[in-house]
């Protein structure tokens, strides 16, 4: 589950040492320009293809991630994301599940991410 986890925080731009510092509306502030970043074609929505795309321009700690790793991540995301199952993923269908994803991270529910939490979450698997 953490590796799901991560792949919706590292498309949102969100899984950094920023992240300790994180609050609700800046995470969605965040959410909405990455959103804007891997829409290729600015149709409105995203697709499979442009989300792999942009977690395949991600860095890791070895450099870009792999195309499988890519692909992985994206999968994992997008099927996390495309509720209505249309092959696509809306703004909103997107920040639906940032905002799940960033109150599975917010313990103790006071709107904001702090480090003692997000290590709560990667030690846990959450």
């Amino acid at each position: 589950m953490f590796r799901q986890t991560f792949a919706i925080l590292a498309l949102a731009g969100l899984a950094t040492p920023a992240l300790a510092q994180e609050t609700r509306a800046s995470a969605a502030a965040k959410f909405q320009k990455e959103f804007a970043a891997s829409d290729t074609n600015k149709d409105g929505v995203l697709t499979r293809a442009e989300v792999q795309a942009r977690i395949g321009q991600m860095k890791s700690g070895q450099g870009r991630v792999d195309p499988v790793h890519a692909k992985r991540m994206a999968d994992l995301w997008f099927a996390s994301a495309d509720r209505n199952k249309d092959g696509k993923v809306s703004q909103a269908e997107a920040q639906a599940l940032l905002a799940a994803t960033f109150a599975k991270y917010d313990a103790n529910g006071d709107g904001k991410i702090g480090g003692d939490e997000r290590a709560a979450a990667e030690k846990g698997g959450r």
